[in-house]
């Protein structure tokens, strides 16, 4: 079998150029042309894709020896592709039924972030399979108006389409009148922004035309995760790729794919588009709703994909020429569905750029994901590869403090105990895997979860500022969870906890990560009981999911909590949230202040604060009796008294009804408190408490 090297050597001898023409023509040596020939050296993707130009042969067809030698004449295919219809609709059904959309568009909120989220998710989900793989996403932003998009709509055969859009828009359902504003919009306007999501390194639209693959999920199926089960995706419910046709003007997207392993023999350029409108009638036919734009067959009213057509994909931005196996999606009339004001290139641009980083900072870091943001005013700029705007997303500038998390963790640069600014402390947090109930994992596991934490910066003003990151294996930030107030008098903070393939490649890592990705909603932005965690999992599984969390937030109150030494000799404003008073009127009780400091606190997994407190007295001969009262703190400064569920007596004391009784000749007692939930005037997490003496008597 032809390898690339003898391919190329006999285009070059049909074209009549010799190894010193090639090398003048790429800016490169006669000597590396003559390693490409011998085959002991492969052209990079750009220069093979240059190659074909020069040459007038397919880049496919010198890679594999696989499709058309020749290249197209751009006049002749158009004419080609321009005869016929290339827009079919699925009919109505039979027995009457009508649906007025697809409801999985409906499934996620309309913003930029979730269509972030969830086009990068599913890029990440089609990673080629290997250690070390690199995928990476490009977002282009498409101006298109006057000439551009007249030939943009031919290409589209955007008549054939319209027709059908403006019958649904006439259903006055919910898509109906959305449809019905976005083409007075396009009226108006005269323009059409177009997004085109490359991805590569990933395997493309592998698969058959109907059925099971990945192009079946993708274009044709509803619900259809394809994802094999592999802990390390991060989709589970094939309810993503919704956002695409959301975030669509017209409900509208196209796919173009060069794929890893060939499909009937073909590898490069499967282009197919997919249209999701509702019910409608039209020139006296019921249509279901969903259209496909390809290749039509007459019989079976079936759309199958088109293939190999470098002049098509162009035309319509989603060639892939020199960008190697991967796909390109584009949504056609790209907007921010969350809006009702009208965005620019330049804004729609820097809110992809920060989502990119917000949500997706791990798999930068970790090498897993690179994100580029571009955009382009028209068809020259296009063809020319000089976009207006192009940003490579860097996490570190919009996630700087997580960034040097991960980074210390990686270079093992950690502190035993934060100490100062910046340092980085990790603490093992255990996970118990529950047992499934089918085949599979036949026993409960333990998993070391690994919680990062970072002393911040004082007066730390970033939003992320005492809040706790969640991730596992895909690198996608899960949650987000505010801390604030978790401890009294706590430093400022940053925290990360990694769980799963996140940590690290064992058996019990990777029943982790499968274990966590099915306590993820639709959204994956939670971990909590699901109905597919209860379905898969033993009885009690949602209580470990949530006992997992709750133990990572007290090793973090551990962690940041103030020193009681500190709130005993510290500012007033600290010392204050301790102090004590006496009954007004009882001359019995000492002149001198009791002093209070805190030995312990936190929130149990109920939900009740738990603190445990040191009182010292100047010393009676009488027993000495007092009222503990919880306080919950306002902005004020004043507090909202909360009752005790139960105060334990530790040390030097002992319980009398509801007075804490202090021994005579005592100096010091210790007791501990448990907040009574039900009385709570906020969660307990979102709360800041102090502990008063505000009755006081002695025995007589």
């Amino acid at each position: 079998m032809e390898n690339l090297g003898e391919r190329l050597k006999k285009a070059m001898k049909a074209a009549r150029k010799s190894q010193t023409d090639l090398a003048v023509a790429l800016d490169t040596s006669q000597p590396a042309v003559s390693q490409w020939c011998t085959n002991k050296k492969k052209p990079s993707e750009d220069n093979l894709e240059a190659i074909s130009q020069l040459l007038g042969v397919t880049a496919s067809h010198l890679k594999f020896g696989e499709g058309r030698a020749a290249l197209q004449d751009p006049a002749s295919v158009r004419a080609e592709y321009s005869e016929g219809d290339r827009w079919c609709f699925r009919d109505a059904p039979s027995d009457g039924a009508r649906d007025f959309g697809n409801a999985n568009v409906w499934a996620f909120d309309p913003t930029i972030e979730s269509f972030v989220r969830e086009v990068l998710q599913n890029a990440s989900d089609a990673a080629l399979p290997g250690e070390g793989e690199n995928v990476q996403v490009k977002f282009k932003l498409i101006r298109l108006r006057g000439q551009d998009l007249k030939s943009y709509f031919d290409a589209l055969q955007w008549g054939g389409l319209y027709s059908h859009l403006e019958a649904s828009a006439g259903t006055e359902q919910k898509l109906g009148t959305l449809l019905d504003t976005n083409l007075q919009h396009l009226q108006s306007s005269d323009e059409l922004l177009l997004l085109v999501v490359e991805d590569s390194g990933t395997t493309g639209l592998i698969g058959p035309e109907a059925g099971e693959g990945k192009f079946a999920a993708l274009c044709r199926n509803n619900l259809d995760s394809n994802k094999e089960g592999n802990a390390s995706k991060g989709g589970a419910f094939g309810l993503g790729k919704g956002v695409l046709w959301r975030a669509s003007r017209f409900a509208t997207v196209l796919f173009c794919s060069d794929l890893i392993k060939p499909e009937n023999g073909k590898k490069e350029l499967r282009l197919i588009g997919r249209t999701d409108l509702t019910w409608h009638e039209l020139d006296s036919n019921a249509y279901a709703g969903p259209g496909w734009f390809g290749d039509v067959d007459d019989e079976s009213k079936r759309v199958n994909s088109l293939w190999e057509n470098q002049v098509l994909a162009n035309d319509l931005y989603i060639n892939r020429r020199g960008v190697g196996e991967g796909t390109s999606a584009c949504v056609v009339g790209f907007h921010d569905p969350s809006s009702d004001q009208e965005k620019e290139l330049a804004e729609l641009a820097s809110e992809i750029e920060t989502a990119s980083a917000k949500h997706f900072f791990p798999a930068m870091l970790w090498g897993k994901l690179s994100v580029a943001v571009e955009t382009y005013d028209g068809r020259q700029s296009y063809n020319q590869k000089s976009p207006k705007t192009s940003v490579q997303v860097d996490p570190r500038e919009h996630a700087p403090e997580f960034a040097k998390m991960i980074t210390a963790w990686r270079n093992e640069e950690l502190a035993e105990l934060p100490a100062e600014t910046g340092d980085v402390v990790a603490a093992p947090v255990s996970l118990t895997v529950s047992k499934k109930k089918k085949s599979g994992q036949s026993k409960e596991l333990q998993h070391d979860g690994l919680l990062l934490v970072r002393y911040a910066e004082d007066e730390c003003k970033s939003e992320s500022c005492n809040s706790l990151v969640m991730l596992r294996g895909p690198g996608m930030v899960v949650k987000k969870v505010s801390l604030k107030g978790i401890s009294l008098g706590a430093r400022d903070f940053h925290a990360i906890l990694l769980a799963g393939l996140a940590v690290d490649s064992t058996p019990e890592a990777d029943a982790a990560d499968l274990f966590l990705r099915a306590a993820e909603p639709p959204a994956h932005n939670d971990w909590t009981n699901t109905p597919d965690l209860k379905a898969s999992y033993e009885w009690g599984c949602g209580k470990n999911v949530s006992s997992f969390i709750q133990a990572a937030k007290e090793r973090i109150r551990e962690l940041v909590k103030a020193d009681a030494r500190d709130l005993g000799n510290g500012p007033d404003a600290i010392r204050e949230l301790f102090r004590v008073g006496t009954e007004r009127g009882d001359t019995r009780a000492s002149a001198e202040r009791p002093r209070v400091t805190p030995v312990s606190s936190r929130v149990d997994e109920d939900g009740r604060w738990v603190i445990e407190c040191k009182c010292r007295f100047t010393q009676s001969k009488k027993r000495r009796f007092a009222k503990p009262v919880l306080l919950f703190l306002a902005e004020s400064g004043g507090g909202q008294p909360v009752s005790w569920e139960k105060i334990e007596p530790i040390h030097n004391c002992a319980m009398e009804g509801d007075w804490l009784v202090a021994n005579p000749k005592t100096r010091e007692i210790v007791f501990r408190g448990t907040s009574s939930v039900k009385d709570h005037p906020v969660p307990a997490l979102q709360s800041c408490v102090s502990v008063e003496l505000r009755k006081m008597k002695l025995e007589g």
